[in-house]
């Protein structure tokens, strides 16, 4: 079964896999600073039991300056050991007890972004599958309906008057019948729009979060370091070059740096996130373009393309940041390539019924088709890069004057007022 959702959570995908790595390291961290606590706070206890044993055998032996130099090393152990309890206690304290505490609140706070975006996922794959179902259940009513019209029109001069009259009650049902269930594809196909959109909302904002999270994990093992440094630093000459060089590589981390370097290396590419859309099919033949839903339908299509030019400008003007106005011009323009996308459709089909030439437009080249069973299915691919870039790419275009896919007036086609697309059978 075809997945509509697998190229643009490439990045998503990318980030998650690079969490649990950075996770998973934490963790292995965690561990051996918890064994070298153990080893710190066990090496303090030996030191102090040796400590007061030669302070005990220094007591039963006479004063002179050797036993005050043993003195001074028996002092010297008990400071030793009093440092290596401190290491111990504070490499628990400062560091294991603080990571324990993030990674648990991360797992949770993972945990539930990841249900947030299965669960925006299965809201777009039970759409698309509904749009399957309600189309191939239209396209079995409308071939009933034709098969129909066709008997009403071939008897009208073989049957009585009240066969007749049945005949055009049956008629008057089927098209009733298709015109409810065009209905419900249509509005189906609408809602395909919303769900995408919401998805992708939740799958970047979630993409956002994780990120935060990763940020906050950086600066807790950049701490847990220099804290570390400055805990041994205390150990004397003996660990200064150590310390020196692990304080060298403390000095070149950036944590903004590497949270950038991060991104860099999960993002997807703009050309790879392409979002995709079911292109609505309807079972036509040569005759079936002078029955009178066509019209109907045309004029539907006609009418949501201008309604969505006027609903932006109104939203636009009610718009109380540069942020809402960019989104809100990347929502029609998403809108607006799958009218255009559906024109061009509807405009080949029209022109292979008529024995016209086939029309051009640039969106022909993302319009794809595959078979599932009996049926065929079109649907066109869109580019469709992260929020940020998104309304950086809106901003830059509205400011610049940027141009959308060339209209049906710039070329030699002209194209229908942005109609549904439309499957020859």
């Amino acid at each position: 079964t075809y997945n509509p959702l697998s190229s643009y959570n490439k990045g998503y995908k990318n980030l998650k896999e690079f969490s649990q790595n950075g996770e998973d390291f934490c963790k292995q961290v965690t561990s051996i600073l918890q064994q070298r606590a153990n080893l710190e706070i066990n090496y303090s206890k030996g030191l102090q039991k040796l400590a007061v044993k030669l302070s005990k055998a220094l007591q039963t032996t006479k004063k002179n300056c050797l036993v005050s130099a043993w003195a001074w090393v028996s002092e010297g152990m008990k400071s030793a050991a009093d440092l290596h309890q401190k290491l111990g206690k504070a490499i628990e304290l400062e560091a294991i007890k603080p990571t324990h505490q993030v990674l648990s609140v991360h797992e949770k706070k993972k945990k539930s972004l990841d249900n947030e975006v299965e669960k925006a996922a299965n809201l777009v794959i039970g759409n698309w599958n509904q749009q399957l179902k309600a189309k191939k259940k239209l396209m079995v009513s409308t071939k009933k309906h034709e098969a129909l019209s066709q008997l009403v029109e071939s008897s009208k001069q073989t049957v009585t008057k009240k066969e007749k009259q049945k005949l055009l009650s049956k008629l008057k049902k089927s098209t009733e019948k298709v015109a409810k269930e065009d209905e419900n594809y249509y509005q189906k196909n609408l809602a395909g729009c919303a769900t995408r959109l919401k998805w992708e909302n939740t799958l970047e904002n979630c993409y956002q979060s994780i990120l935060e999270l990763e940020k906050e994990r950086i600066k807790l093992l950049y701490n847990n370091l220099n804290q570390y440094t400055q805990h041994i630093s205390v150990f004397g000459q003996t660990l200064t070059t150590c310390h020196t060089q692990i304080h060298c590589a403390i000095s070149k981390i950036d944590v903004e740096k590497d949270t950038q370097a991060l991104m860099e290396e999960t993002a997807v590419s703009s050309t790879e996130n392409k979002s995709e859309f079911l292109l609505t099919d309807y079972f036509v033949s040569i005759e079936w373009k002078e029955i009178p839903l066509m019209g109907n339908l045309i004029h539907r299509l006609s009418d949501a393309f201008g309604k969505t030019l006027r609903a932006i400008v109104k939203e636009i003007s009610y718009a109380e940041s540069q942020k809402i106005t960019a989104a809100l011009m990347d929502e029609t323009n998403l809108k607006l390539d799958l009218l255009q996308a559906n024109s061009y459709k509807l405009s080949s089909v029209l022109a292979e019924l008529e024995q016209r030439p086939q029309p051009s437009h640039s969106c022909s080249n993302s319009i794809f088709k595959w078979k599932e069973k009996q049926q065929t299915h079109s649907y066109v691919k869109i580019s469709r890069p992260f929020l940020m870039k998104r309304l950086e790419n809106v901003v830059s275009r509205t400011s610049s004057g940027g141009q959308r896919i060339p209209s049906s007036s710039s070329t030699g086609n002209p194209l229908p007022t942005i109609i549904w697309g439309w499957f020859c059978w």
